[in-house]
C-alpha cells in the first residue's frame, strides 16, 4: 500500500473517454487486454455452474484481471489464486500487472477501447472519475442479486468504494491512519527527562500535546516546556505531524472530529466554519506556541514523508499509515500503535483499494464468483495470512492478528470502525493534493494568516 503522500494525479483524456464509451457498443470484452483488478467476496451466491464452468466440453471460463504492483506483489496475488482454484477450477485467471503510472494510462485506454480486463484493482481516489465515465460496471443490484454479505464489513468501508450512493468496486484492504510512538524514546531518562507517560488511543488534544511538549528536547536537553528553551536548536520532537500536507489522512478526519468538515454532501467547501478554524489554530498552535512540532521547513529536514519521520529515531509520536510500521521494523523503531487522539469524537480514515468489474466484460458470472472470493472471508484471511495488507473483511480479523508482529496490530482493524464515510470525487484529489499543501502549509507555521489562506483555498476549489 502507497502513503496518499506518494500519490499523484494522474493524466487524463476525459472527454475522447467519454465519447469513446458513449459510441462503444456495450457488448464485448475482448478478454485477452492483459489488464487486472483484485478483489472479491467468499464466493456466496455463487454456484460452480454459475461461476463460468465449461460444462460438458470441459472447457475452462477465462477471467483476465489487472493490478498495479511490484513483481512481489503479483506473486503474491497468485499466490491467492491458488487457493480460489482450489475451489474454483473451472475458472482461469489470467494476470498481468503494471507500474503505477502506467497502470491508469492503460486503464483510461482500454475504457475507451471496450477492452478491459473482466476484473481490475481500482484505487479509491480515482473511483469516481472513473464511474462518471462509465468505465466500470455498478454492482448494487449484483451484490442484491447474489446475496453479497455487506454485515462482513463496516458500513463506512463500503461507502468508501461508492459514487453516488453506488457500489462500484469490492473491498480488498482497510489501511489505516493511526498515531505511533518510539517506545525507546519513553523509556530512556535521557530522551524523557521529565518522565512523561506513554500516550493512550484515543486522549484529546490537550493530553496529547502536554506529552509532546515534555518529549521535545532541545540540544541541551531542555524540554519545551522549560522557559529557557531553545526552539532554535531541537534535537528530538515531541510529535511530528503535517496537517496541510497530509490533508486527506490527517486534517479531514481531524475536522469531522470537532464537528466540521473538509467539504459538504454537496461537495461545496466547508473549510470556513467556526470548528474548522479552531482545529487549523490549534495544530498552528502546536507549533508556533507549545513549540512540540516542527513547521514544515524542520519537518521536511526530518523526512520528505512526514509518515516516515519516527524512523528517524529522533522522533517521539507521529501520526502514519498502517503500512509504514514495516517500515519503522527496518529502521529498528521499537514502537506502538494507538488509535488517534480526538477533539470531540474519534475519528480516523481508511485507505481503501478494492475490486472493479468491466462494464462490458463477457464473463460477468465467473468475474463476479473472482471478486466474491476476494473480497470474501476465504479470500480475505488468505491476504491476511501474507501480512501484506490490512483486510476489509471483519471475518478475516483473526487471521490478520494470529501473527504476533510485536505491537497492537488490532489498533488497524478496530480504527475502521472510526473511518469518516468522505469517498473520493473528481475535483477532491487536487484539493487535497495539491490546493491545501500550496496555501496552508506556511501560514499552519506562522507564516501568513489561516484565515485568508483558507478564502484562498475556496477560491481555489471554486466550489
Amino acid at each position: 500500500m502507497r502513503s496518499r503522500e506518494q500519490l499523484r494525479p494522474i493524466q487524463w483524456a476525459a472527454p475522447v473517454l467519454a465519447t469513446a464509451l458513449v459510441l462503444s457498443a456495450c457488448g464485448g470484452n475482448s478478454g485477452d487486454s492483459g489488464n487486472s483488478g483484485n478483489s472479491g467476496n467468499s464466493g456466496k451466491g455463487a454456484s460452480p455452474s454459475a461461476s463460468g464452468s465449461g460444462g460438458a466440453s470441459g472447457a475452462k471460463t477465462k477471467v483476465t484481471f489487472m493490478q498495479w504492483g511490484t513483481q512481489d506483489e503479483v506473486n503474491q496475488t497468485k499466490e491467492l489464486l491458488k487457493k480460489f482454484n482450489e475451489k474454483y477450477p473451472d475458472i482461469e485467471v489470467e494476470v498481468a500487472s503494471k507500474d503505477w503510472e502506467t497502470y491508469w494510462t492503460a486503464i483510461t485506454a482500454q475504457a475507451a477501447s471496450q477492452s478491459l480486463p473482466d476484473v481490475f484493482k481500482m484505487d479509491e481516489a480515482y473511483l469516481d472519475k472513473y464511474a462518471k465515465l462509465g468505465a466500470m460496471k455498478d454492482l448494487t443490484e449484483l451484490m442484491s442479486a447474489k446475496s453479497f454479505d455487506a454485515s462482513d464489513f463496516e458500513p463506512n468501508v463500503l461507502k468508501k468504494l461508492q459514487s453516488d450512493g453506488k457500489q462500484y468496486a469490492l473491498p480488498r484492504d482497510a489501511n489505516t491512519i493511526v498515531m505511533y510512538y518510539n517506545k525507546k524514546l519513553f523509556a530512556d531518562p535521557k530522551t524523557n527527562p521529565s518522565g512523561a507517560p506513554v500516550p493512550t488511543g484515543m486522549m484529546n488534544w490537550d493530553d496529547l500535546i502536554a506529552i509532546a511538549k515534555k518529549m521535545t528536547l532541545d540540544k541541551s536537553g531542555k524540554t519545551a516546556e522549560d522557559p529557557a528553551f531553545n526552539k532554535s536548536g531541537v534535537s528530538q520532537w515531541g510529535l511530528v505531524m503535517d496537517a496541510a500536507g497530509s490533508a486527506d489522512s490527517v486534517l479531514e478526519s481531524q475536522l469531522w472530529s470537532n464537528g466540521a468538515k473538509l467539504v459538504n454532501d454537496d461537495r461545496s467547501f466547508a473549510m470556513n466554519t467556526p470548528e474548522a478554524m479552531e482545529v487549523l489554530t490549534k495544530f498552528s498552535g502546536f507549533i508556533t506556541k507549545e513549540n512540540a512540532v516542527p513547521n514544515f521547513g524542520q519537518s521536511q529536514t526530518l523526512s520528505k514523508d512526514p509518515f516516515l519521520a519516527l524512523s528517524t529515531g529522533k522522533v517521539a509520536i507521529a501520526f502514519g499509515g498502517s503500512w509504514n510500521a514495516s517500515e519503522y521494523k527496518i529502521a529498528g523503531i521499537d514502537f506502538e500503535a494507538i488509535l488517534p487522539p480526538k477533539f470531540k469524537e474519534e475519528k480516523t480514515v481508511v485507505q481503501e483499494t478494492g475490486y472493479a468489474m468491466s462494464p462490458s466484460t463477457k464473463n460477468e458470472d465467473a468475474a463476479w464468483t473472482l471478486m466474491n472470493w476476494l473480497s470474501g472471508p476465504e479470500g480475505q484471511i488468505a491476504l491476511a495470512e501474507q501480512g501484506q495488507s490490512v483486510p476489509a473483511n471483519k471475518k478475516a480479523a483473526d487471521a490478520y492478528l494470529a501473527k504476533d508482529e510485536g505491537f497492537d496490530k488490532q489498533v488497524f482493524i478496530e480504527s475502521q470502525k472510526y473511518a469518516i464515510p468522505v469517498p473520493f470525487f473528481d475535483g477532491k484529489e487536487k484539493l487535497l493534493w495539491d490546493i491545501i499543501p500550496q496555501k496552508l502549509s506556511n501560514p499552519m507555521s506562522g507564516k501568513g494568516d489561516i484565515a485568508k489562506a483558507v478564502e484562498e483555498i475556496q477560491k481555489a476549489y471554486g466550489k
